[in-house]
C-alpha cells in the first residue's frame, strides 16, 4: 500500500500542477436557479454545452495548451467542452430573443459566452442548449390523472380492508380462523397491512431454511453494496465542483474506484440463488411423484409474473407520470430524459424485455436485472422440465453449458475488443451516457452476460439437494479446502485486477471477462454450500444474525425502488456536488436509510399482496401419494 501511494504521488507530481489546473475555465458553472425562476415573465434558464477554441490558433495561449494536455486522456473530462447553466436575464442581459430554437438567440448567447472567455483568449460555439421558463415543462395530462386516481383508489382499498381485518381480529380465535379460510377472508388478508406485517416479521421454519439462513444475510449486504455503487454513479454523473478528483481516480485506480465499474458481477449471486431454489423445488416435486410438465412450468412462470409485475408497474408508472412534476432544479434534464424513456417504453418493462428491445432508451435502467432474471427463470424452468426425466444427466449438462458459456463469452468479447470494465470515461458517465454504448448492454445487461451464475446455480442447487441429509465434511482437510477455494475464488475476482493489468490487450480482457462470473459464482456457491453443512464459524453467525432475515425480505423492493430517491436528489440539486470519500459515505448512508423504510411500504402494499394473489391464482394441488421404493 505504501508503494502504491508513492506511485500515486509521483503520477500526480508529473501531471499538470494544481495551479495550472485552476487556470482553466470551470468545467461546470451553475447560476442561481431559484432566483432566476422568480423573475416572472423574464425567467429563462438554459443548460448549455459550449465548445471553446483559441482566438489565435497559430499562437495559442498557455491556458489552451493546458486544456489540450488535460483533455488528451479519455479518462479525463473534455475541458474544452464547458457546461454552463445560465440565467439568461442576469448573466446575458443583452440576449433579447428567448427561444432556444431561434438562430438569433443562439448567436446572441454565443456572443455573451465569448465575452466571458475573451480574457482567456478563448471563444467558442454552442453545441447543445435546453431552456425553460417559469412555466412547468410538463402540464398535468389525462394519463397523469388516471395514474393518480388508480393509485389513490388502491391505497384507500388497502387501508379499508386493513381496518376491516383489524375489526375481525377482535373476534374469537375460532371465528377469525374461520373468516380467514373463507373466500372473502382470503381476499381481505391478502391486502391487509397487519396480516402482511406479520408475514414480514415472521421467521420461516424448517430444515432447509435453517441450512440456508446465511443466504439472507448475503442478500442484505449485497443490496447495500449495490446501493453504494449506484450512489457513486449518481455523484459523478452530475456536475461536480472538483473534476480533478475523478480524473485522478481514473489515472491511478484503486479497489475503491475500480469496484463500481467492475463489481456488476456481484449480481451473479442473485441469479445463482434463483435457479438454486428453482431446482430444489422441482426436485422435491419429482420426489413427491408430482408431474413436472409444460403446464406446470407455464403456471409457475405466470405465478412469478403476477408476483413481480405490480411493484415494477408502480415504479415505472411513477417515472412516466408524476416524477416529471417534482420541483426540479437546474439539472432538470435528468428528470426529463427518464420521463421520456418511460413514456415511450413502459410496456417493455411489463414484459421484461427492456434489455433487448430499444435497449438504448431503457426505462428505469436498473430494471435490466429484473428482465435478465426473468429470462433466466424461463430458460432454466424449460431446461429442468427436460433434464428431470434423466436426473443423472443434470451435472454433465450443466458442466457442458458453463464451458460453452465461457467459450462464447470470450469470443464475443474478443470480437468487439471491449475492456473488462464498464466505461470510466467521465464524458460517458456524465448523465449516464454509458447507457447509450453497446458494451454495457452486450456484456452487462444482456441475458447471456451473467448466464454463468444461473447455470452454476442449477449445479450447486442439485448438489445441495442430494447432500442435504449427508455429511460431506468428514475430514479437517475438507474444511481447509473449502475455505481456500471459496474465499480464494472471491478474492481472486475482487483483487486480482488491482495487481495485474487484465486489460493490457483485448485478448486479456476477453479471458478475464469469461472467467470473472464463473469464478465468482463458484466461490459464492461453495461458500453457501459449506455454510449449509455447518461450516463458516463466525462468518456464518454474522450472516445468520436475526434481523437480517426480515431485511432480506425487503431486498427486491429496495433494489427496484432506491434509484427513485437518487433520481429525485439529482433533480432537486441546486449546485454542483463536491465529491470525496466523505460525501460518498454520507450519501450512501442516506440512500440506505431511505431505501429500506420505503421498501417496507412497497412490500406491505404491493409485493406481498401480489405474491399472495399469485399463490391463490396458481395454487398447485400436491400429490400426497408416497413415492414407492
Amino acid at each position: 500500500m505504501i508503494l502504491l501511494w508513492i506511485a500515486h504521488l509521483l503520477v500526480v507530481i508529473s501531471a499538470v500542477t494544481d495551479e495550472q489546473y485552476a487556470s482553466m475555465p470551470k468545467l461546470f458553472e451553475v447560476d442561481d436557479y431559484d432566483t432566476c425562476m422568480m423573475l416572472g415573465k423574464k425567467s429563462f434558464y438554459c443548460s448549455v454545452s459550449y465548445r471553446v477554441v483559441p482566438l489565435n490558433a497559430e499562437n495559442p495561449t498557455e491556458i489552451w495548451k493546458i486544456i489540450k494536455e488535460v483533455s488528451s486522456s479519455e479518462l479525463h473530462y473534455q475541458h474544452d467542452l464547458l457546461r454552463r447553466l445560465i440565467c439568461i436575464p442576469q448573466t446575458c442581459p443583452n440576449v433579447q430573443v428567448y427561444n432556444e430554437s431561434d438562430p438569433i438567440f443562439l448567436k446572441e448567447l454565443t456572443n455573451c459566452l465569448d465575452e466571458d472567455y475573451k480574457k482567456m483568449e478563448l471563444h467558442g460555439t454552442v453545441e447543445e442548449v435546453h431552456c425553460k421558463s417559469s412555466n412547468p415543462i410538463y402540464e398535468i395530462d389525462t394519463i397523469d390523472l388516471i395514474t393518480a386516481a388508480v393509485f389513490i383508489f388502491y391505497m384507500v382499498f388497502v387501508l379499508a380492508v386493513s381496518f376491516y381485518d383489524m375489526i375481525r381480529r377482535n373476534k374469537t380465535y375460532e371465528d377469525y380462523t374461520k373468516f380467514k379460510q373463507s373466500n372473502c377472508g382470503k381476499l381481505v388478508t391478502t391486502f391487509s397491512i397487519p396480516s402482511n406485517w406479520n408475514k414480514l416479521t415472521s421467521t420461516p421454519t424448517g430444515p432447509d431454511f435453517e441450512k440456508l439462513r446465511g443466504v439472507q444475510g448475503i442478500r442484505v449486504y449485497m443490496t447495500i453494496v449495490v446501493i453504494g455503487v449506484h450512489t457513486a454513479v449518481a455523484l459523478v454523473a452530475s456536475p461536480i465542483l472538483n473534476p480533478r478528483y475523478t480524473e485522478n481516480m481514473n489515472d491511478f485506480p484503486d479497489f475503491a474506484s475500480e469496484f463500481p465499474r467492475r463489481g456488476v458481477y456481484i449480481l451473479t449471486f442473485h441469479f445463482m440463488m434463483s435457479t438454486w431454489m428453482l431446482i430444489n423445488s422441482m426436485l422435491a416435486k419429482v420426489d413427491r411423484n408430482e408431474e413436472v410438465d409444460f403446464k406446470f412450468v407455464m403456471k409457475s412462470l405466470l405465478k412469478r409474473y403476477v408476483r413481480f409485475t405490480p411493484t415494477v408497474a408502480l415504479i415505472v408508472g411513477f417515472f412516466a407520470t408524476w416524477f416529471r412534476h417534482i420541483p426540479a432544479g437546474p439539472f432538470w434534464l435528468a428528470v426529463c430524459e427518464e420521463t421520456e424513456r418511460c413514456r415511450k417504453n413502459w410496456w417493455l418493462n411489463m414484459f421484461f424485455v427492456q434489455n433487448h428491445i430499444d435497449r438504448y432508451n431503457m426505462c428505469h435502467i436498473v430494471s435490466w436485472f429484473l428482465a435478465v432474471e426473468m429470462q433466466y427463470y424461463i430458460i432454466a424452468s424449460l431446461l429442468l422440465m427436460i433434464l428431470l426425466k434423466n436426473r443423472h444427466r443434470i451435472l454433465p449438462v450443466i458442466g457442458f453449458l458453463i464451458v460453452l458459456n465461457m467459450f462464447f463469452t470470450f469470443l464475443d468479447h474478443r470480437r468487439h475488443g471491449y475492456p473488462s470494465t464498464l466505461s470510466s470515461k467521465p464524458e460517458e458517465v456524465f448523465r449516464v451516457l454509458f447507457n447509450k454504448r453497446p458494451q454495457w448492454h452486450d456484456h452487462f445487461a444482456s441475458y447471456h452476460a451473467s448466464a454463468a451464475g444461473s447455470i452454476l446455480g442449477l449445479g450447486f442447487g442439485y448438489v445441495y439437494y442430494e447432500t442435504r441429509d449427508k455429511t460431506i465434511f468428514t475430514k479437517k482437510i475438507h474444511v481447509i479446502l473449502w475455505w481456500i477455494l471459496s474465499l480464494g475464488f472471491l478474492g481472486l475476482v475482487s483483487f486480482f485486477p488491482s495487481f495485474y493489468n487484465v486489460d493490457q490487450t483485448p485478448t486479456h480482457s476477453a479471458i478475464w471477462v469469461a472467467l470473472t462470473r464463473p469464478l465468482y459464482a463458484a466461490g459464492m456457491g461453495l461458500l453457501v454450500l459449506g455454510m449449509a453443512h455447518g461450516q463458516g464459524g463466525y462468518l456464518r453467525r454474522m450472516l445468520e444474525w436475526g434481523p437480517l432475515n426480515g431485511l432480506a425480505k425487503l431486498s427486491y423492493c429496495v433494489y427496484i425502488g432506491h434509484t427513485v430517491f437518487q433520481n429525485i436528489r439529482v433533480g432537486m440539486m441546486r449546485t454542483p456536488e463536491f465529491v470525496n470519500q466523505y460525501t460518498f459515505v454520507t450519501h450512501m448512508l442516506s440512500d440506505v436509510a431511505i431505501a429500506f423504510p420505503a421498501a417496507v411500504w412497497l412490500t406491505l402494499f404491493f409485493e406481498m399482496p401480489s405474491n399472495e394473489l399469485a399463490n391463490m391464482m396458481f395454487k398447485v394441488k400436491k400429490n400426497v401419494e408416497k413415492k414407492k421404493n
